[in-house]
């Protein structure tokens, strides 16, 4: 027979069992609560990340010009000029800076120049013109074998940019390959919180006419 503690009356421990078992609910939920918190945070930046995921820059060179061009005893020197357009495909500005444009001739570089910094904002699209002179340097221009023969050479151009299209330029001398590029650099901060660093590139070859600078095409 069970018998009851001395001056303790059997509803003690009814309400201390009670008191005992109730005590462990509110913990249980606390955690599920706490996971729950913690799926659903994780799902939202999930979502945040794809819809505000940093991407970088598009570039499409628009024109490319020679406006002053000069030879002389095997060397040419010219005014470089290139048009392009930065898109910025991300909702957040971008902020673009140590962008740089580069010109090359047989593989080594000929002139550069630093591009000034700025800002575009979320789905535009800004123009960059650039201008800057290339000193002299030394050329090797040879005729291609189809000029050689007195036929013309065609270069086909495929133009970048919103509308896309084939040109052809016919030459009938020599042409002179310089190659440019065009890089840009920058950072797009997402939800104000999370900075990101960004950066494209574009390289374009270009045939030019080594009598007096002419742009005879080009191919980025």
């Amino acid at each position: 027979m069970t018998r009851s503690a001395p001056g303790l009356p059997p509803q003690y421990y009814a309400a201390a069992g009670s008191g005992h078992r109730s005590s462990s609910s509110p913990a249980a939920s606390c955690v599920v609560a706490v996971l729950f918190l913690l799926l659903a945070a994780g799902g939202a930046a999930a979502a945040l990340f794809v819809l505000f995921r940093p991407r970088a820059p598009d570039i499409a060179v628009t024109a490319v010009q020679l406006p002053a061009f000069a030879v002389a005893n095997g060397t040419v020197a010219f005014t470089f000029q290139q048009l392009a357009s930065v898109r910025n495909p991300n909702r957040s500005p971008l902020a673009h800076y140590d962008s740089s444009l580069h010109v090359a001739y047989a593989g080594g570089e000929v002139g550069s120049m630093y591009i000034p910094a700025g800002q575009i904002d979320g789905g535009r699209t800004q123009y960059m013109a650039t201008s800057f002179t290339v000193p002299a340097f030394a050329v090797t221009v040879t005729a291609t074998s189809a000029a050689a023969a007195g036929q013309p050479t065609t270069i086909s151009v495929p133009a970048s940019g919103p509308s896309p299209h084939v040109t052809a330029a016919l030459v009938q001398g020599p042409v002179m390959e310089v190659d440019s590029l065009l890089r840009v650099k920058g950072k797009v901060t997402v939800l104000k919180v999370f900075t990101h660093h960004v950066e494209a590139a574009k390289v374009c070859r270009i045939g030019v006419s080594p009598a007096d600078g002419r742009v005879l095409g080009f191919r980025c």
